[in-house]
């Protein structure tokens, strides 16, 4: 009788297992907190290559096998190497949207969550150069690297002029869904252009760049150090118009309750940003022309 009992009880777990595989159930992996990291001694780094001032990804739209670059990457290479030669990078190609997912795929801005990739162990670190923005908050946790401002760039021989926020209304811009330009950008077209809205078109922020310069929209609104970048490496005919919004802060985002992960990497940057010959310096200065401890006075002289 006992032996039938528990041949019952094999089948039934068998079978609850097989369904599961068949559902899409099967179990997943789970988070990964810097103690897992070191006992695993691997390092999972999702980039999302969203401009060459984050990083750069070849062949373009490869998910496997890929060669990243940028200064984004650079730094997170940086920052796994302080944690000991034993520690190997795993580097993962992933969307800048895919940051925030549900386990649906889905990001839903009012919902709280830990986003899929965070929570599944897929990542541990989105070193991405992230928008502090409330509604991540409720996702991520999330480390300051440095000040940004939005600025808005516009073609050198625009006509009418774009001089001012003001002049914005009714024109037409591109953005990339779910970055902190499209929440900019719409939060104006629900109160100050509410009568003539800010005419969005969605596309790929290097696109979006291509399109200003080339006329094909009005504006774009970016980041002070993708304007920056732009600016010294590509954009021919458009220039830095004027800043928008409030100072921000940029920085790296991981697991809410990985707080030992996050305390290393605060301290990474505080004593790369304490020495003019740092990494990260020598990071900012190969890809904008100047020091991240230069682009910061900057900013704090932009207000």
């Amino acid at each position: 009788m006992e032996k039938t009992r528990d041949r019952s009880l094999f089948i039934l777990v068998t079978g609850i297992i097989v369904l599961g595989f068949a559902l899409g159930l099967a179990p997943t992996a789970i988070s990964r907190p810097l103690k897992t990291i070191q006992h695993t001694q691997e390092i999972r780094i999702c980039i999302a290559p969203i401009h060459p001032a984050t990083a750069t990804v070849e062949p373009v739209g490869c998910t496997e096998n890929c060669q990243f670059g940028g200064p984004a990457y650079e730094l997170a290479m940086a920052f796994a190497a302080t944690l000991g030669p034993e520690i190997q990078e795993k580097v993962i190609r992933i969307d800048w949207d895919q940051q925030f997912h549900n386990q649906a795929g889905k990001t839903v801005q009012d919902a709280d969550y830990i986003p899929h990739l965070l929570a599944s162990g897929i990542c541990d670190v989105y070193p991405n150069n992230i928008t502090k923005i409330g509604w991540r908050l409720r996702k991520v946790g999330w480390v300051p690297l440095f000040p940004s401002r939005r600025l808005v760039i516009t073609q050198n021989q625009k006509t009418p002029p774009i001089v001012g926020p003001s002049d914005l209304a009714g024109k037409v811009t591109a953005v990339e869904i779910n970055t902190s330009y499209h929440h900019w950008i719409n939060k104006q077209n629900q109160t100050t252009f509410q009568n003539n809205p800010i005419r969005i078109k969605h596309m790929p922020l290097t696109q979006a760049l291509e399109a200003v310069d080339t006329n094909h929209v009005d504006f774009v609104v970016v980041d002070a150090d993708a304007a920056i970048w732009s600016i010294y490496h590509r954009l021919r005919h458009s220039k830095v118009a004027f800043p928008v919004g409030e100072q921000e802060e940029i920085g790296w985002a991981f697991h809410p309750e990985h707080k030992e992960l996050q305390q290393r990497v605060t301290q990474f940057f505080n004593r790369e940003k304490a020495n003019a010959h740092s990494s990260l310096n020598r990071i900012w200065e190969v890809h904008f022309g100047m020091s991240l401890t230069t682009f910061i006075t900057f900013i704090q002289f932009s207000r």
